[in-house]
């Protein structure tokens, strides 16, 4: 069983990366990266998180793409909370977020507070959805 506090952070650019994780460790959360699509789901495919960040423009696989192929999966990962990371803010664009799979979406540049925040609802939704 997931240790409620474990991250799968999909992102290509380092210096995101390297932020986000920063943040998030301090917080205690443990975060492991990948850095595109195709590693983001061999990632899920080994490992329990109990949350994944996925960046939707990334090389390979996209987050969208990469989320479409977690839901139509059969591993516990398949319904796993994915947050959509990106610098597209408009309405089509959350849109294709949702009807991809992804359960939330956030904007870049991404704020770190909110990110928190809405990283600890989803685990804590996640919890009650499984008691």
């Amino acid at each position: 069983m997931p240790s409620n506090r474990r991250i799968l952070l999909a992102e290509d650019t380092d210096v995101n990366a390297r932020l986000i994780v920063a943040v998030l460790e301090k917080s205690g959360f443990e975060v492991t990266v990948a850095v595109d699509g195709v590693q983001a789901l061999k990632f899920a495919e080994i490992g329990e998180f109990d949350l994944i960040l996925m960046d939707v423009n990334m090389p390979e696989i996209d987050g969208l793409e990469a989320t479409r192929r977690l839901r139509a999966g059969t591993s516990e990962m398949n319904e796993v909370t994915i947050i959509a990371l990106t610098a597209d803010d408009d309405p089509a664009a959350q849109r294709r977020c949702i009807d991809a799979g992804m359960d939330a979406y956030l904007s870049k540049p991404i704020n770190m507070a909110t990110l928190l925040k809405t990283c600890e609802k989803a685990i804590i939704d996640a919890k009650r959805k499984s008691a």
